[in-house]
């Protein structure tokens, strides 16, 4: 592969499936990175990252490559209506008990890399299920530290965390 001349249209075109394979969830550069590395398709090197990451932008600023998550130049905007009347019709949409009042456990779900935190949260949040990210390569066993207390109840809680450095998903039980 390395000697190999990149063809760099059927490249993006790959990544292309690769992301249209995701949605309606967005993924990172990285995730694209990785699979068309797994793939054979490019060796896995900074300087193809930074090739690839080109020309991805390329394509995305012709209209022939979809967004990706982007964490480093995401503008954070507050909410805002344009009346409270606007305001109080979407009170309900925010509106939300707490999943684990009355239950034994909370569950937390972790992971290293704050490019793992949208998709995570999209993937998540309709569980109301909160989402950590713990920068390390390996969590604290007790997320009691980092992770919230319930405002409704003293569940204990239970942490499941993803470390990119290992293909395997753990779970913590918080004991104290």
């Amino acid at each position: 592969m390395a000697r190999e001349r990149i063809r760099w249209p059927l490249v993006v075109d790959r990544a292309r499936e690769i992301v249209d394979g995701y949605a309606p969830l967005k993924v990172t550069l990285r995730q694209v990175m990785y699979r068309l590395a797994a793939e054979g398709v490019l060796p896995h090197t900074p300087p193809m990252y930074r090739r690839l990451s080109a020309r991805l932008a390329q394509a995305r600023r012709v209209g022939r490559f979809p967004d990706l998550i982007d964490t480093v130049r995401e503008v954070h905007v507050p909410p805002a209506w344009p009346s409270a009347d606007a305001f109080v019709r979407e009170m309900p949409d925010w509106f939300r008990l707490d999943r684990t009042a009355g239950q034994e456990h909370a569950l937390y779900v972790a992971a290293e890399k704050d490019t793992l935190r949208q998709q995570l949260t999209g993937w998540l949040e309709f569980a109301g299920i909160p989402v950590l990210i713990v920068r390390a390569s390996a969590p604290s066993p007790t997320p009691t530290s980092s992770a919230p207390a319930s405002p409704t109840n003293n569940a204990k809680p239970t942490l499941s965390w993803w470390a990119t450095s290992s293909a395997r998903a753990r779970t913590s039980n918080a004991t104290g």
